[in-house]
């Protein structure tokens, strides 16, 4: 924790998923202050026919930050909003085509290694 999980449209090279995964995990480690060992970010490529909103087919992506509870709105806003440019400046799609999404999680929910994760730091 934190994961990053980016539902995209299908074909995006790996070298750009490898450059956004280390760009995110860089943001991350910045704005969050959380351990390397505990970032992930995973990619779920969808074909173009399962993917809607409004009920018409969309190729827009929704990105996905779980985190744990405990960062200030502010730095949670600062998240979203670079996860956003990152993901505009690698694919070159419009921050218009990506919705970012943060997920705030209470740390005694959260296990790694089979051990409950220590609250997360104050920013």
């Amino acid at each position: 924790m934190p994961v990053i999980v980016c539902e995209c449209k299908a074909a995006i090279p790996a070298g750009v998923k490898a450059r956004m995964a280390a760009e995110f995990t860089s943001a991350i480690r910045e704005i969050i202050l959380s351990p390397l060992d505990l970032i992930s970010v995973v990619f779920h490529e969808a074909a173009p026919e399962n993917t809607y909103r409004s009920g018409e087919p969309t190729a827009e992506t929704l990105i996905f930050c779980h985190i744990r509870d405990g960062r200030s709105d502010g730095a949670v806003l600062s998240l979203a909003k670079r996860v956003s440019s990152i993901w505009s400046a690698c694919t070159g799609a419009s921050e218009d085509e990506v919705e970012v999404l943060v997920a705030l999680y209470p740390a005694k929910y959260v296990v790694r290694g089979g051990e409950r994760l220590p609250e997360a730091p104050r920013v």
